[in-house]
């Protein structure tokens, strides 16, 4: 168990005082810089929030998907090659893992963008 505050906390007062205090005394040109930065601290936020809940959903059904040993690196290669266009019932279950992984990585990386777009913050589907 870690002593608090957690490591999601910090980066939120560390992202507050960077956008609240250090911006306004930067110049202009570095301010997009400091966004940048503060956006980077906001997703790792997410991360750390989030854990590694989805990751292990994902390798769950590409191992479902292959019924063995699954990975993303061989569903890109099978997807480039056109393995599933004979297949219909698996080109939808592949594009199934695809939408469930844009969705995570949206829900970090870019969550205003699903919100904006009438996805819920919980919602597996999108």
């Amino acid at each position: 168990m870690r002593d608090l505050p957690q490591s999601r906390d910090l980066l939120g007062l560390a992202r507050e005082l960077l956008l609240g205090e250090l911006l306004p005394l930067l110049p202009p040109e570095r301010a997009r810089d400091a966004h940048l930065i503060a956006t980077t601290m906001a997703i790792a936020a997410r991360e750390a929030a989030g854990g590694e809940g989805w990751q292990e959903e994902i390798t769950g059904l590409l191992n479902e998907f292959y019924g063995e040993s699954g990975s993303l690196h061989r569903l890109a290669t099978d997807l480039r090659n056109g393995a599933f266009e004979t297949s219909p019932s698996r080109a939808a279950a592949a594009r199934a893992i695809l939408w469930r992984l844009t969705i995570e990585k949206l829900r970090e990386g870019n969550p205003h963008f699903l919100a904006t777009n009438g996805f819920l913050a919980g919602d597996k589907d999108g």
